[in-house]
Protein backbone atom coordinates (compact mmCIF):
# COMPACT_ATOMS: atom_id res chain seq x y z
CA UNK A 1 0.00 0.00 0.00
CA UNK A 2 0.68 3.68 -0.90
CA UNK A 3 -0.05 5.88 2.12
CA UNK A 4 -1.06 9.49 3.17
CA UNK A 5 0.96 12.54 1.59
CA UNK A 6 -1.39 13.01 -1.35
CA UNK A 7 -0.14 9.68 -2.64
CA UNK A 8 -1.95 6.78 -4.06
CA UNK A 9 -3.37 3.78 -2.54
CA UNK A 10 -2.37 0.34 -3.99
CA UNK A 11 -3.45 -3.18 -4.20
CA UNK A 12 -2.23 -5.83 -5.86
CA UNK A 13 -4.60 -8.88 -6.49
CA UNK A 14 -3.40 -12.78 -8.12
CA UNK A 15 -5.88 -13.11 -10.97
CA UNK A 16 -6.81 -16.59 -12.23
CA UNK A 17 -8.81 -16.94 -15.75
CA UNK A 18 -10.61 -19.45 -14.38
CA UNK A 19 -11.18 -18.30 -10.56
CA UNK A 20 -10.91 -14.61 -10.89
CA UNK A 21 -9.13 -12.45 -8.49
CA UNK A 22 -8.14 -14.63 -5.55
CA UNK A 23 -9.73 -12.89 -2.31
CA UNK A 24 -11.65 -10.05 -4.15
CA UNK A 25 -13.89 -9.41 -1.52
CA UNK A 26 -10.81 -9.00 1.54
CA UNK A 27 -9.02 -7.30 -1.19
CA UNK A 28 -12.02 -5.25 -1.36
CA UNK A 29 -12.71 -4.43 2.33
CA UNK A 30 -8.90 -3.73 3.20
CA UNK A 31 -8.93 -1.01 0.10
CA UNK A 32 -12.01 0.32 2.10
CA UNK A 33 -10.59 -0.07 5.32
CA UNK A 34 -7.01 1.85 4.25
CA UNK A 35 -9.54 4.59 2.00
CA UNK A 36 -11.34 5.61 5.38
CA UNK A 37 -8.48 5.80 7.27
CA UNK A 38 -6.35 8.26 4.89
CA UNK A 39 -9.54 10.50 3.91
CA UNK A 40 -9.90 8.90 0.45
CA UNK A 41 -13.19 8.55 -1.45
CA UNK A 42 -13.63 4.77 -2.35
CA UNK A 43 -16.78 3.13 -4.38
CA UNK A 44 -16.65 -0.58 -3.84
CA UNK A 45 -19.35 -1.14 -6.33
CA UNK A 46 -17.52 0.68 -8.96
CA UNK A 47 -13.82 -0.60 -8.25
CA UNK A 48 -15.48 -4.11 -8.63
CA UNK A 49 -16.70 -3.30 -12.14
CA UNK A 50 -13.08 -1.56 -12.82
CA UNK A 51 -11.53 -5.19 -11.68
CA UNK A 52 -13.88 -7.00 -13.89
CA UNK A 53 -13.92 -4.72 -17.09
CA UNK A 54 -9.90 -5.21 -17.09
CA UNK A 55 -9.83 -8.69 -16.75
CA UNK A 56 -12.56 -9.94 -18.64
CA UNK A 57 -11.56 -12.27 -21.50
CA UNK A 58 -7.94 -12.65 -20.47
CA UNK A 59 -6.59 -16.09 -20.58
CA UNK A 60 -3.37 -16.12 -19.05
CA UNK A 61 -3.13 -15.75 -14.71
CA UNK A 62 -1.28 -12.55 -13.61
CA UNK A 63 -1.21 -9.74 -10.79
CA UNK A 64 -3.91 -7.03 -10.96
CA UNK A 65 -2.70 -3.37 -9.48
CA UNK A 66 -5.41 -1.32 -7.99
CA UNK A 67 -4.33 2.78 -7.36
CA UNK A 68 -6.80 4.49 -5.82
CA UNK A 69 -6.08 8.49 -5.92
CA UNK A 70 -7.46 10.46 -2.77
CA UNK A 71 -10.44 12.21 -5.51
CA UNK A 72 -11.89 8.44 -5.73
CA UNK A 73 -10.10 7.73 -9.57
CA UNK A 74 -9.51 4.29 -9.98
CA UNK A 75 -6.65 2.65 -12.41
CA UNK A 76 -5.73 -0.35 -12.95
CA UNK A 77 -2.84 -2.22 -14.67
CA UNK A 78 -2.89 -6.25 -15.76
CA UNK A 79 0.59 -7.92 -15.84
CA UNK A 80 0.37 -11.64 -16.87
CA UNK A 81 2.32 -14.48 -15.57
CA UNK A 82 5.14 -15.68 -18.70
Amino acid sequence: MIGSGGRDLEEVMDFDPEEGIANLEEHLDRLKSQAASAGFQFDRHAARNELQAATFGKTTAGKARLLLSPSGAIAIELKTCG
